[in-house]
């Protein structure tokens, strides 16, 4: 029996699923055997259901149990051709749900492994439900969300807006996959800078430490494997124009790039710019620096709130104490 309903089905679900023809006939078989067992009250686990790939005819495949001439007891395999009004109307029905589902199944999934793919990436996604809360986006084929802990502080989105953002996580949900983003994450910066920096990119220039507070500066800080070309000035770029980039996409945050070094006196120095270091002295027990700066430097080494010297803390990893040189000894 040529089964040409049945091959035309098979064309259309490669075609609208992507999948291949295999894929599809084996989930078919499994629907159908769900559907013959359930139809004709079978509870063997031995029958099957199977479907030629060329004709479309069904076959029903049960392994039976016969005694011999000798009294031993031997496996046969029985086919009969599916007799499709036979089977009936309701068993197709249930067939045809159970297709319905298990493609589904295999469609979040394939979603699922594709969008996994973006997993600590920087994405661009569009704003479909602004809220003073969890934001919700849409990407591609997929629901996104920007949770509300994840967002700069301050920040106010508009639907239809196109906001780039980092991909923390994929979830799988009964829809299907559901991207998770972060604005405030190090990682958006670092990929903001492998994407707008060629040196980053290429290897030339590393990004060894991020500190940040989101929405109002971050401090980074690079190193260069190539003796002839400066970090800081290949991150800044030509007029600002790189780290111009980058501020922007997180919407003026201020960026302070400095130059790692091994040495944790020229690091700390380097980490407190824009203010200018007089004299540092360390306390390995505390792992603590003390940090010497002129009165005109002061303001700017603590920083708005402290802000300055609270991250180059972050970004060192020591703790640091400020004191004001008043010329005959120190003011903390």
């Amino acid at each position: 029996m040529l089964n040409l309903n049945l091959l035309e089905a098979l064309e259309q679900l490669q075609g609208e699923k992507n999948m291949s023809r295999d894929e599809v006939i084996e989930i078919l078989e499994r629907a159908l055997t769900t559907a013959y067992k359930k139809n004709f009250n079978v509870q063997d686990d031995n029958l099957t259901v199977k479907i030629d790939s060329i004709t479309g005819e069904i076959n029903v495949f049960e392994n039976v149990e016969e005694k011999n001439e000798d009294g031993l007891i031997q496996t046969k395999v029985v086919r009969e051709t599916l007799n499709t009004k036979k089977f009936g109307r309701i068993a197709a029905q249930t067939a045809k749900q159970v297709l319905i589902q298990k493609l589904k199944e295999i469609e979040r999934e394939n979603l699922f492994q594709e969008y996994m793919d973006l997993y600590h990436t920087v994405v661009s996604a569009e704003v479909i439900r602004p809220s003073n809360g969890d934001v919700d986006l849409r990407l591609n084929k997929v629901d996104a969300v920007l949770p509300a802990k994840e967002r700069i502080p301050g920040e106010k989105f508009y639907a239809g807006q196109f906001v780039k953002s980092y991909v923390m996580a994929v979830e799988k949900k009964n829809k299907g996959p559901v991207v998770i983003l972060s604005r405030v994450s190090n990682e958006l910066v670092q990929k903001l800078f492998e994407k707008y920096v060629p040196e980053i990119e290429g290897g030339i220039v590393k990004i060894v430490a991020i500190a940040r507070e989101p929405g109002s500066r971050t401090k980074m800080a690079v190193i260069s494997t190539d003796p002839n070309v400066d970090p800081v000035g290949s991150c800044i770029g030509e007029g600002g124009s790189r780290v111009g980039q980058v501020i922007k996409e997180l919407n003026g945050e201020k960026i302070d790039i400095v130059s790692f070094s091994s040495e944790p006196v020229q690091f700390v120095s380097n980490a407190l710019s824009p203010a200018k270091v007089m004299d540092i002295s360390l306390s390995e027990n505390d792992h603590r620096m003390y940090i010497t700066v002129s009165p005109t430097q002061i303001s700017l080494a603590i920083g708005k709130d402290g802000q300055n010297v609270r991250l180059a803390s972050k970004l060192t990893g020591w703790k640091i104490e400020i004191r004001q040189f008043m010329g005959e000894g120190f003011k903390n």
